[in-house]
């Protein structure tokens, strides 16, 4: 059932194999994604592809200067002496931010309550978000004209983030041959057996402890270096989700190896974005022993 949500997928999508992967591990796990890159390189169809393959309800907010954290969420109205409350297109299991650091702190803020708790507040009213809810945001480069950084709390709050590989001369005369269509890709994905089936997996203390040695090997090695206790949770949760697509009964040192340096992509600016992925695996991962082999 995997391997063949993965082959619909990359019916859209060339190239990118192991990134499809990790985005379907990490709406498995109930996190978030963060997709960086320059317009008109695929982000969008990215994340179109990912939710209608896995045959989830799915919904888009094009962010603009000019979006309201009412637009989002929704709002409260009188009708018939009554107040009525209309839901935002939040409510959905997965939401696709298009452009999301083009919005107002303001409105980037509108996510952080659904992000964390999976609820949304409407005036003193908490309603519950849908099962499965995860967002899924683009985000251009901050040094283009109408973006604003997002904040470190928001930042947090997604699991990973990466950019789309660069694709070579075959894979882009593929892609100019290939023409979309994300209404025609589904799959026999049953998100609620997948789940029940990820509850079984195990991880063991040894693989715990490598990941709290990775984590502070970085806290010791790199000055004002914070990682959040939230961080190392979403990892762990990530690990096992992506255990379950590698068909493991338990997670492994390797499903963490594979997984941190797009956990902290977004939460460390030690080198430039596009060689985080390689400096965490040459500079940190390879450097920190294995808990057996001390």
């Amino acid at each position: 059932m995997i391997k063949e949500l993965i082959d619909t997928i990359s019916t859209n999508i060339i190239g990118n194999e192991f990134k499809i992967k990790i985005s379907i591990a990490t709406i498995l796990s109930g996190g978030h994604i963060l997709i960086e890159d320059l317009p008109g390189t695929g982000k969008t169809t990215f994340a179109k592809s990912l939710t209608n393959a896995m045959n989830l309800k799915f919904k888009r907010i094009q962010f603009t200067s000019d979006l309201l954290p009412s637009d989002i969420i929704g709002y409260t109205f009188l009708k018939n002496n009554e107040f009525v409350v209309n839901k935002g297109p939040i409510f959905t299991n997965i939401v696709l931010a298009d452009e999301l650091n083009r919005a107002s702190p303001k409105t980037q803020s509108a996510f952080l309550e659904s992000m964390e708790e999976k609820t949304v507040t409407i005036d003193k009213d908490t309603f519950n978000l849908p099962i499965p809810f995860s967002v899924i945001a683009t985000q251009n480069p901050s040094d283009l004209s109408g973006t604003s950084l997002l904040p470190e709390s928001q930042l947090d709050r997604f699991t990973i983030s990466f950019s789309l590989e660069e694709l070579s001369k075959d894979q882009r005369i593929e892609l100019l041959k290939n023409e979309i269509s994300n209404n025609s890709i589904k799959s026999n994905f049953s998100f609620d057996q997948t789940i029940k089936d990820i509850s079984q997996i195990n991880i063991n203390d040894n693989v715990i402890e490598y990941l709290d040695n990775v984590s502070q090997f970085i806290k010791n090695s790199f000055n004002n270096i914070h990682i959040s206790p939230r961080c190392l949770k979403q990892t762990i949760s990530l690990s096992k989700s992506l255990s379950y697509l590698n068909s493991n009964k338990y997670v492994t040192y390797q499903e963490i190896k594979d997984v941190l340096p797009y956990i902290l992509r977004h939460r460390l600016n030690i080198v430039k974005k596009n060689e985080f992925i390689e400096f965490m695996k040459n500079e940190v991962l390879k450097k920190v022993p294995l808990p057996d082999e001390k």
